[in-house]
């Protein structure tokens, strides 16, 4: 074993790391999970998936076996990158009051009623601030921040109520308010408004303009601005107005409206002819309608049949030259697998993709209770329960008058019955019979009527007629062979109770 001493690392091997799952700790390694104990006497590195941030964004991480202790964990930048940094401490972000925006990764996080409370950041991450309505509010602040090891590098900003707000007070400063006259303006995550090139847009600061004339002034040097009162009757007396002609991308800056008090607003302004990246056509099973990748062109998006749409259905290209969401992807509709806990049940297929159809079949001697075939719906259902395989039984056969059955209990398909009848009666009809597959005898019960039994033969003698059974009635007469000669009554009949009318005659030895 490698081992080092002053300021040398060791590669004494580490005991095995806690693995923890929804908070509990797994000893050993996860062999509470089920993988086992494993080895980690020779492991120096172990790297994982980690789930950061209030996006749930998947990054590698790893941890790294020094001086027989785990050290780390490192992650990736980013999600594409395979650089490594330290997780230093996370900062924590408060939910802001409503007039605030707050955006990260390119997306609005949502807080307060139906969102999220205090929010979790790993370190490095940077949020994007702006207020609610942009020159509606004066931004007092950072509009972007960063986390740097459990301290934000600015505190939170501000959203100040403007003139409009407070009812044209001359002691706050002066709402700001835009009109695209032509070509097209949007917001960006930071608060600035971005203008297409070429577009003619208004700028309005709204001040009563007998509490004097506010002044207009910019950071761009290529060109004035005209500024004075809005024309029209109804906009003359409170909006002060400077107009952008034909913008380009030298109009850039800032703009401000500051009052005869001296308190002020700005809007930041860029002109750029904003284009949001090509959609990939490389899903087959989706669908989508894109107006262009411009700002605010939309895209909409369906599914092929037999696919679900994961994500949102429609986009737009924001002003800050992303889509407002990750475009979406179809994913194939598939119903639960099938549990057979019926060991008797048999399914003719596994597909159970949109539209599959499932047969089931029961083998000899069992019945199918249930639907014999279910479909795969497209809400990710099957049509109908499962199916069960039933024994197949007959009902108890009764047995006949003045007779009984040698068998009793359950009868399933391929049992038999045997019918006898009592003394003094015979069975009419078949003796024995059996319980077929479709839960049916294959003979009904037999009857038991009276008759006379075969009375024997005598010693030396014999009985005309012989058979084994006589109708009541019937007579049989009784004959001795030569040199004996009957000894009581020589006819018998059959009587109505099922016996002989006298006992049966014997034959002696004529002397």
């Amino acid at each position: 074993m490698e081992k080092f001493y002053g300021d040398t690392v060791t590669r004494e091997g580490c005991l095995p790391p806690d693995v923890l799952v929804n908070g509990t700790s797994l000893p050993a390694g996860g062999a509470a999970a089920g993988g086992g104990a494993e080895d980690f006497t020779s492991v120096q590195e172990v790297q994982f998936l980690g789930v950061i941030g209030p996006l749930d964004q998947k990054r590698v991480c790893k941890i790294k076996c020094l001086n027989g202790v785990w050290v780390g964990p490192l992650c990736t930048i980013d999600q594409e990158g395979k650089k490594f940094q330290p997780m230093l401490r996370q900062c924590f972000l408060s939910p802001p009051p409503p007039d605030v925006l707050v955006s990260f990764d390119g997306r609005d996080l949502a807080f307060g009623e139906g969102g999220v409370g205090d929010l979790a950041l790993p370190h490095g991450s940077v949020l994007h601030m702006r207020c609610s309505e942009v020159g509606m509010f004066k931004f007092v602040g950072e509009s972007s921040v960063r986390c740097g090891n459990g301290q934000w590098n600015a505190p939170p900003p501000v959203c100040q109520p403007t003139s409009i707000q407070k009812n044209f007070s001359t002691e706050v400063a002066p709402t700001i308010t835009y009109n695209v006259v032509s070509g097209d303006a949007g917001i960006t995550k930071t608060g600035q408004i971005v203008i297409l090139p070429n577009s003619i847009i208004h700028f309005d600061c709204l001040w009563q303009r007998q509490e004097g004339n506010p002044s207009w002034t910019w950071t761009a040097t290529h060109r004035q601005y005209p500024t004075a009162w809005a024309i029209s009757v109804e906009e003359r007396g409170w909006k002060y107005r400077l107009s952008v002609y034909y913008a380009k991308e030298t109009d850039d800056g800032i703009f401000t409206c500051t009052t005869p008090k001296g308190h002020s607003n700005e809007v930041h302004v860029r002109v750029r002819n904003i284009q949001c990246p090509t959609i990939d056509s490389l899903d087959r099973n989706r669908v989508m309608a894109v107006e262009g990748n411009t700002m605010h062109s939309q895209a909409r998006f369906a599914c092929m049949e037999g696919f679900n749409l994961i994500g949102p259905e429609e986009i737009t290209c924001t002003a800050s030259g992303a889509w407002s969401e990750a475009p979406p992807y179809c994913e194939v509709i598939q119903c639960q697998p099938l549990n057979l806990e019926d060991p008797h049940l048999r399914a003719g297929a596994s597909n159970r993709s949109y539209g599959a159809r499932v047969m089931f079949s029961c083998p000899p001697g069992y019945r199918l209770v249930g639907p014999p075939v279910i479909i795969c719906l497209k809400n990710q259902t099957w049509s109908d329960v499962m199916p069960t395989c039933e024994a197949i039984e007959c009902d108890p056969p009764l047995a006949p008058s003045n007779g009984r059955l040698l068998d009793t209990g359950r009868y399933l398909t391929g049992d038999f019955v045997q019918f006898t009848c009592n003394a003094g009666f015979v069975i009419v009809g078949e003796s024995i019979t059996v319980c077929n597959d479709q839960g049916e005898w294959t003979f009904p019960p037999p009857t038991c009527k009276p008759a006379c039994e075969f009375p024997g033969e005598p010693a030396h003698g014999h009985v005309i007629p012989t058979k084994f059974h006589y109708d009541i009635g019937e007579m049989v007469q009784v004959e001795c062979i030569q040199g004996f000669r009957v000894l009581g009554s020589r006819v018998l009949r059959c009587t109505s109770t099922g016996h002989w009318s006298s006992p049966l005659a014997h034959c002696r030895a004529q002397t």
